[in-house]
């Protein structure tokens, strides 16, 4: 028997440079885990919470890419991999752009569902 704790559980949350993402991450942090915080456009908000979150003492890196590019996404997660599985997943990002739907273009559909499915 090993008389080390066991390595925290390891959460990517996200979206985590909004308020919903961030508070998200705090829970996960004060629960314990591990937490990859997420961003794409708002990465510096995303790097002051990871910046609060290991001055109170939990652990939390960044990671930013596109969700929507899933080279990027494949690239960006990688080395979070190989270091050990993510156990928790937290879908939280989402972008709206509204339009008149016949004024709509296709990257304007497009963007919303590829970055939320």
């Amino acid at each position: 028997m090993s008389d080390r704790a066991p390595a925290p559980r390891r959460a990517l949350v996200t979206g985590a440079s909004g308020a919903v993402g961030a508070a998200i991450c705090r829970r996960l942090a004060a629960d314990g885990c591990h937490v990859l915080c997420h961003a794409h456009t708002r990465s510096a908000d995303a790097a002051r919470l990871v910046s609060e979150l290991t001055t109170l003492g939990t652990t939390a890196e960044l990671c930013v890419f596109d969700l929507a590019d899933r080279h990027a996404v494949a690239a960006a997660l990688a080395p979070f991999l190989a270091e050990a599985p993510i156990q928790i997943l937290v879908h939280n990002a989402g972008v709206c752009d509204d339009a008149v739907l016949a004024g709509m273009t296709a990257a304007q559909w497009r963007r919303p569902l590829d970055v939320s499915l």
